[in-house]
Parts: structure tokens; C-alpha cells; sequence
């Protein structure tokens, strides 16, 4: 029992691992810092900090209170599919930005609507769906393959979900 909880702890270390080292792109926004923006730029990067932080201590609470490996693995499911949306969001205000400054109103009001669909979201399956939607809107308005690859799955996940170690295996 000690022996498959221990891989248990570790296939949900290195769960946590994959999946926060995955397409990792701070949100903070590029600004250049100087003396007049200091607290400002500060208090924005603290605040980030603060977001990751509460989101660790949830995941670890979480994961504290799975009583099977199911549990846990529904636990580790639902935070990948969590940092994946975050991800996807981000990546079309990206692209919302760049469309606005060309002035394509009507890629903009797609990737809002997209937006939404994203939201409610309740699969990996369902992101990548979206996220081919969101590359057909991004080439039909002149941005093929800007800055991503071609068939890269949702937030940079793995097509099956994030790597982990098998339980069963003798390092485990």
C-alpha cells in the first residue's frame, strides 16, 4: 500500500511539473520598468505571484483530499484542463490584440465568441476542437501559423494530457 502511494505522490509531483512547464508563457505583461512605473509594474507582478500561489495551495489541498486513484486522477484532469483554458484564453487575447491593431472587426468578434466556448469548455478534446477553430479565424484573417505550430494541441499539451509516470512500472 506505502509502495502505491508513494508512486501515487509521485506521478502527481510529476504531474504538476509536466503540466505547469508545458507552454509556459508568463502572463505578466512585457513592460519596461523604470522609476516612474516601479510600483506600479511591482504590484502587478506580485499580484500574479499571488494567483500562482493560490492556485498551488488549491491544487495541494486537492490533492490532499483524494481518497483513490481515480479521485486523484480526476483531480490532476481537472487542473490540466484548468492551466489549459487559462493558456487558450490568453493566446486569443494575444490575438485579439494583434486583429484590433489590423483592424479586422470581424476575426475580433469571432475570437470573442470563441472566448465563451473556451469558458465553458469540459474536455481537452473539446479545447483542441476550439483551438482548430481558432487557427482557421487566425488564417482566414492573414495570421497563418503566427507564432504557433501548425497542429500544436491546446496550450501545449500533449495530445493524450500531460506525461506522467506509470504506477505500475518498476521505478515506481
Amino acid at each position: 500500500m506505502r509502495k502505491v502511494l508513494a508512486a501515487l505522490l509521485a506521478l502527481v509531483v510529476v504531474g504538476v511539473v509536466a503540466v505547469s512547464a508545458q507552454g509556459f508563457h508568463p502572463a505578466v505583461p512585457k513592460l519596461e520598468i523604470n522609476e516612474s512605473n516601479f510600483e506600479d509594474v511591482k504590484a502587478k507582478i506580485l499580484s500574479h505571484l499571488e494567483e500562482r500561489v493560490e492556485d498551488l495551495q488549491k491544487l495541494k489541498e486537492d490533492v490532499e483530499n483524494a481518497n483513490s486513484a481515480d479521485e486523484l486522477k480526476s483531480v490532476m484532469e481537472e487542473h490540466a484542463l484548468s492551466r489549459a483554458k487559462d493558456m487558450t484564453l490568453r493566446k486569443i487575447d494575444r490575438a485579439i490584440e494583434r486583429l484590433e491593431s489590423s483592424g479586422n472587426s470581424d476575426a475580433v468578434s469571432e475570437l470573442e465568441s470563441l472566448k465563451e466556448k473556451v469558458s465553458g469548455a469540459s474536455s481537452m478534446e473539446e479545447l483542441r476542437q476550439i483551438m482548430e477553430e481558432f487557427r482557421g479565424i487566425m488564417e482566414d484573417a492573414g495570421f497563418m501559423n503566427d507564432g504557433m505550430p501548425p497542429k500544436m494541441p491546446c496550450g501545449g499539451m500533449p495530445e493524450d494530457g500531460p506525461r506522467m509516470p506509470n504506477a505500475n512500472s518498476a521505478n515506481a
